[in-house]
């Protein structure tokens, strides 16, 4: 059963740690987009199958992925969320091709990120069809009050090394975000979340963007890794912190 869409609500996102999905972007508009993906990996959206082009910061390299990272129904629950001054920071593309056999392992998002304060708000707006089958997003309410230590999977099939505890993860409490095209789920940066393997025929297309305030410090010297998929860029209000200059992005052309 998919999940009507419903108005983003604060008082639910503060209570529970997430919200959504909601209704953000029209039936055209996600698929005008679901075409311009498959468009960059070089694939029929009617023959969809496995790549190795890199999912991370589209928004840097194409105008309308930025268009896309900061839709006005972003925006709005972002501003909401964190204030008036909102700050872009992260975009990626979570594909799963059919039968594809990896997972995302239960965890917290702040565990990988070297961020002082520790704020950030992530919308993941679906493109496609998510449901069950194809491994739609998972949350459970409540768990973004405390933030646990993650240890090693241990699983070839798991997309990240670390996780959380089994026995942190209550089955009873897990939500199944199932969404149609264009609806976005709002979380925060400790929010217990993940999702299943793509069992079925169908592809999984889908994309996160994380938002902070200007006040926030990225450690760059521990993020490790790529960095360059990090670049700051104030959507809405003022910076008054001027912390992260080193790394603010430019929006592409085109």
């Amino acid at each position: 059963m998919i999940t009507k869409g419903t108005p983003f609500s604060i008082e639910q996102f503060k209570e529970e740690g997430y919200s959504g999905p909601a209704q953000g972007l029209t039936l055209q508009e996600a698929d005008r987009y679901y075409e311009r993906f498959f468009e960059v990996i070089g694939q029929s959206k009617f023959e969809p199958a496995a790549t190795k082009v890199k999912m991370s910061a589209w928004h840097q390299n194409h105008r309308w992925a930025y268009e896309l990272a900061t839709h006005p129904s972003i925006v709005s629950a972002m501003t909401q969320i964190l204030g008036d001054d909102v700050v872009l920071w992260a975009m990626h593309f979570w594909y799963k091709e059919p039968n594809n056999s990896k997972y995302i392992p239960w965890h917290q998002d702040i565990n990988y990120w070297p961020m002082e304060p520790a704020i950030n708000a992530t919308a993941w707006v679906s493109l496609g069809w998510s449901v069950r089958e194809n491994g739609c997003l998972r949350v459970i309410p409540g768990s973004h009050k405390s933030i646990a230590a993650h240890v090693p999977t241990g699983d070839r099939q798991s997309a990240f090394q670390d996780a959380l505890p089994d026995e942190l993860i209550d089955e009873s409490k897990i939500v199944d975000l199932e969404m149609s095209p264009g609806q976005i789920a709002f979380f925060n940066e400790a929010t217990f979340h993940g999702s299943e393997m793509n069992s079925s025929n169908i592809p999984r297309v889908a994309f996160s963007v994380r938002y902070t305030t200007p006040e926030v410090k990225f450690k760059m010297d521990e993020w490790g890794g790529d960095t360059t998929r990090i670049r700051t860029y104030l959507v809405q209000g003022k910076d008054r912190f001027k912390r992260n200059e080193e790394i603010q992005g430019v929006i592409p052309a085109e």
